[in-house]
């Protein structure tokens, strides 16, 4: 019989690129309490503490690494360390990111579009290329990479982001469909508007225009980060143990 408990993670490891921000830390606290043992990793040291002490306050073991995602070698270093502290990596959260520059195609600027790919979709999968190696050794895991809905859907004066995102979920799918034999998942996750400083950033600090825009939607707000974490806490359990390639919405029903 099925069994439909809440999804756990007793003694699994998980790794969060993109570890210091309000969506990483959300997750990481998530799957903390679920009985994971949590990595962070990122570049704000800072955040990472705070991020840090919400998991450990669960009760959580929990590290950070730093790491920068345009770089292999950091994320080649990231997983050595995450197997020398806990001997395995069951999951991965790739949610590094930058909201990019509001312009027409024809009209951004080559440096932010080499920034935005190197950052979001070649982040992804310089992640992937060392969390894939070791699960393979290990024969199994789960990999969730962060999207955005504009993977799923055009967002005008924001192609370049909208290139990266669906990059991520072709990658995604590819991946998924390579590793489906063994023992691996590869699915995404693909948020609107996410309440967060980066979401702040992107409003220009329009608390009025970002608020009109939660209330355009159909469920009447934005995400929050809980959301999100959910979403992976289970895609990562063993409840979703048959679903792999997957891109998954999580757009209040835009």
């Amino acid at each position: 019989m099925t069994d439909h408990r809440a999804p756990t993670h007793d003694g699994k490891v998980v790794v969060i690129v993109g570890g210091t921000g309000a969506i990483g830390g959300a997750v990481g606290v998530a799957l903390g309490a679920a009985g994971a043992k949590v990595v962070l990793a990122g570049r704000n040291e800072q955040a990472a503490a705070r991020n840090l002490d919400a998991i450990r306050g669960g009760g959580a073991d929990a590290l950070f690494v730093p790491a920068d995602v345009t770089r292999s070698s950091d994320l080649e270093r990231l997983v050595a360390e995450t197997v020398a502290r806990f001997g395995r990596l069951d999951c991965a959260f790739n949610n590094a990111g930058w909201e990019g520059t509001e312009a027409d195609t024809a009209n951004i600027d080559e440096s932010d579009w080499s920034r935005m790919l190197d950052v979001k979709l070649s982040g992804v999968w310089r992640g992937m290329k060392y969390q894939l190696r070791q699960m393979l050794v290990q024969g199994g895991g789960s990999i969730v990479n962060m999207a955005g809905s504009w993977g799923l859907a055009p967002a005008p004066r924001y192609g370049a982001y909208c290139a990266a995102a669906h990059g991520i979920v072709g990658l995604t799918r590819t991946a998924a469909l390579e590793y489906a034999g063994k023992g691996i998942r590869v699915n995404a996750v693909c948020p609107g508007a996410v309440d967060t400083p980066m979401l702040d950033r992107m409003f220009h600090g329009d608390g009025a225009a970002k608020a009109g825009y939660g209330a355009s939607i159909p469920m009447g707000r934005l995400a929050r980060p809980d959301d999100i974490a959910g979403a992976v806490l289970w895609l990562t359990s063993d409840a979703a143990g048959y679903v792999t390639g997957q891109a998954i919405g999580l757009t209040g029903g835009s």
